[in-house]
């Protein structure tokens, strides 16, 4: 025998072969930059990590963990810049973190567009696309960060207004998933009409009418600037703050899978709080409401079931005393994180900039992380993830 052959067969039976399956489970807990790297290790990772199923597996894992969250600060003029959750909590000051929005110059190759951010899920960026030079007719577009891979322009969707101010803003366009079809919606309401998108489709289809408005903070915003409270994609639903025909604050939860809608009341206790209008917020897998009291503190609400009023629970109290707020200047607050140890991440805009307070409840000691150079800004949850936005 040949000894380079005996030397090979001996080496092969040294080396430890895996079964799939427990390598689909170790690959599924990789992130994202490590997964695109290890498809060139084998065709056979390449096929485990490139499936439906492994990447369906990837994103629930990644969803459950706080280490990989991060939260996308959001503004007016669709400005976006993530931070991990982890670097907000351990880091007394930002100063200009990756920016999201480099990269969005792979959205906009010419200057005849206008990008708007209209929502994420699953690891997917939502633009609305406006053309300068024919603003009635709008596109949109699906953009992955992680992967860099960008979806073609899809749901062209009409409009009669005479200017692009109007259009922008009597028009409102939300973006979510259908787990039952497995399918991205995006959801169009306009002063007449309420329309629904399925991408993939071709047609906007026609649903019941909202008899409401939706809350924005046109009134608290510098230079009074229209920026609509931001949706909370929760379980296939799209929610929002509205105001009904008795100027009355109420949540209309959209359910993307029945394409219909629910009409849902803030907690009993809510009184409207002048100059300090109310947010949502998806918290622990749970819709949450969070608002202000006269004069002495914040208070975040969660919902138990989705849906049943009954179900709103107190969930954490703070007052402004703790939180070191002077209330005599308007802000802006909507709660990002709250974790077991009863630590809470808080997002304030304020006069002076941005910043995120860190509040623990057993102690109700502070320590505030400020987000520099930023105006307004309104947070989203995101998780990266191999999603495919084609």
């Amino acid at each position: 025998m040949n000894p380079s052959t005996a030397k090979s067969r001996k080496s092969n039976r040294n080396l430890i072969f895996l079964p799939e399956e427990l390598i689909v489970q170790v690959l599924s807990y990789l992130p994202v930059k490590s997964l695109t790297q290890l498809r060139c290790v084998t065709k056979a990772w390449n096929t485990i990590i490139s499936d439906p199923k492994f990447i369906k597996l990837h994103l629930q894992r990644s969803t459950k963990d706080t280490n990989l969250t991060q939260i996308l600060c959001v503004s007016a003029d669709s400005f976006i810049q993530p931070y991990p959750l982890n670097t907000l909590l351990n880091t007394p000051f930002i100063n200009d973190s990756t920016e999201l929005n480099d990269s969005c110059s792979e959205l906009s190759p010419d200057s005849d567009n206008r990008y708007q951010f209209i929502g994420s899920c699953n690891g997917l960026l939502c633009f609305r696309v406006l053309s300068f030079t024919d603003f009635q007719n709008t596109l949109f577009q699906l953009w992955n960060p992680a992967t860099k891979a960008l979806s073609i322009y899809f749901g062209r969707h009409s409009n009669s207004h005479t200017n692009m101010h109007d259009y922008l803003r009597f028009s409102k366009f939300s973006f979510g998933y259908d787990n039952s079809t497995d399918t991205y919606k995006i959801l169009y309401m306009g002063p007449n009409k309420v329309e629904i998108f399925s991408y993939g489709g071709n047609v906007w289809k026609l649903i019941q009418l909202f008899h409401v408005v939706p809350l924005d903070h046109w009134n608290i915003a510098p230079k009074k600037r229209r920026i609509y409270n931001q949706d909370m994609y929760l379980n296939d639903t799209i929610n929002f703050l509205a105001r009904d025909i008795a100027e009355d604050i109420v949540i209309i939860s959209v359910n993307l899978g029945t394409e219909t809608y629910r009409e849902m009341l803030p907690p009993q206790d809510f009184v409207e709080v002048p100059l300090h209008l109310p947010t949502i917020s998806v918290l622990e897998d749970s819709l949450c409401f969070c608002h202000h009291t006269q004069n002495t503190g914040f208070i975040i609400w969660k919902m138990k079931e989705l849906g049943i009023e009954k179900s709103w629970t107190q969930f954490l109290k703070i007052s402004y005393q703790d939180l070191d707020i002077r209330i005599k200047y308007r802000f802006f607050m909507t709660p990002l994180c709250i974790y077991e140890s009863g630590i809470a991440l808080i997002l304030a805009n304020r006069r002076r900039g941005v910043e995120v307070i860190i509040y623990n409840s057993s102690d109700n000691r502070i320590e505030k992380t400020r987000l520099s150079n930023l105006g307004w800004m309104f947070p989203y949850n995101y998780v990266e993830s191999l999603v495919s936005p084609d």
